[in-house]
């Protein structure tokens, strides 16, 4: 698998690597832009590891370098193409690499990852992980009732493409090993996130409602978390979950709470009205009121025994402490040179019959998989000669 991607589609050639996949990264000169990406341990860049961004999306993978503004560049790039099952590309508009590569005989999978996709008005446009969120609706639903939209934290865009790239991806690969059946894989990181927005769009389709955020007019007032003696919990009890509701109020008759009279009147048996920010803030008064004493892990074991929907709101320290995702050994300890010291890091979240998930290597550093797979000593580097027939390269 050729990797020629930069931000939207690092993640979906990792997951590739991590189940065996040789993936070779091709960069430029200096090396890809995300290597760049902050933060960054000290010298990692000038030894040519890359930030901790990279150190974890380049887990597995392989790097050599190919200027691929020089016509032996391009050379090289077809005759790796050539020898590729998949490649997976993040094109510049413009830059006439996608064609390079689709004019390749025989290849079976191209996966082309872009903000946009390659039709449309947008096609073509660059954009960052928050443009992509914002054109992609997510940002209209995040944030807190009466406030400006947010992005989401982190990079979500970008794992969310390369989540879907890597599904069609492995679609396209096997109807191609076993129909003979060449496909060119067209992403939109636009459209991923699109694709997940809950159930917006079905309640603006059928219900001509406008999902906003909070979840006003969608969600119901027992929807959200709430504050309790030392944190917070989770909580889901809307008439759709009868068990979960009924649950509730009977730990809350059972403690003698005075709220309890007012959850059982009329008004809470309205579906509608349940969802108005009026339910909301009054329901999150009386909650926050009854759970006032009592801990997370009182809520847990009472929720389990009631059969109510509620769970704690684990820290990210606590995530990382938790009895079951450590005894399923889902943290990996990995070395990344380029950090300077071991570090813990997300695992596979699945598990097969035969284990076929690992990481066998850290990031490399750049380019250097030259002379393993283009025949290039270190310092031919920075010159790489053309390919020869044979597929590899001559200085």
């Amino acid at each position: 698998m050729l990797d020629l991607t930069r931000l939207f589609g690092a993640y979906a050639t990792r997951l590739f690597a991590d189940l065996g996949a040789e993936v070779i990264r091709v960069e430029p000169p200096g090396g890809a832009s995300d290597r760049r990406l902050p933060p960054a341990g000290a010298g990692a860049l000038t030894a040519g590891h890359g930030g901790v961004p990279f150190a974890f999306l380049a887990l597995n993978k392989k790097s050599v370098v190919v200027d691929l503004a020089a016509p032996e560049g391009r050379d090289i790039l077809r005759a790796l193409v050539a020898t590729a099952s998949v490649v997976v590309v993040e094109p510049e508009a413009d830059d006439g690499l996608l064609a390079d590569i689709l004019a390749v005989p025989g290849v079976r999978v191209v996966t082309v990852i872009t903000p946009f996709g390659l039709t449309g008005p947008y096609a073509g446009f660059a954009a960052s992980d928050l443009v992509v969120q914002a054109l992609g609706g997510i940002v209209w639903l995040s944030g807190e009732p009466g406030k400006p939209p947010l992005k989401i934290a982190g990079e979500q865009s970008l794992f969310v493409a390369s989540l879907y790239a890597a599904a069609a991806t492995a679609i396209a690969l096997w109807d191609a090993e076993t129909r003979g059946a060449g496909h060119v894989v067209d992403v939109s990181a636009q459209e991923c996130i699109a694709h997940s927005l809950q159930n917006a769009v079905q309640v603006y389709d059928l219900e001509g409602r406008v999902s906003t955020r909070g979840g006003e007019g969608t969600r119901d007032a027992t929807e959200s978390a709430f504050a309790c003696q030392d944190g917070w919990v989770f909580l889901a009890a809307p008439l759709a979950l009868q068990a979960s509701w009924a649950g509730l109020l009977a730990w809350m008759k059972e403690e003698g709470f005075d709220g309890h009279a007012v959850l059982t009147g009329a008004p809470w048996q309205d579906r509608p009205r349940r969802t108005t920010a009026a339910m909301k803030a009054e329901f999150k008064v009386l909650i926050e009121r009854f759970l006032a004493d009592k801990t997370r892990a009182r809520c847990a074991a009472e929720a389990l025994k009631r059969k109510i929907v509620m769970a704690p709101v684990a820290s990210i320290a606590e995530l990382g402490q938790d009895p079951q995702l450590l005894f399923r050994r889902f943290f990996q300890t990995v070395a990344m040179p380029g950090i300077g010291s071991d570090v813990t890091i997300p695992g596979a979240p699945y598990r097969l019959s035969e284990p076929v998930w690992a990481i066998d290597r850290p990031a490399p550093r750049l380019g250097e998989h030259d002379g393993e797979v283009l025949g290039l000593h270190r310092h031919d580097q920075d010159h790489p000669g053309r390919a020869d027939p044979a597929g590899r390269a001559s200085a």
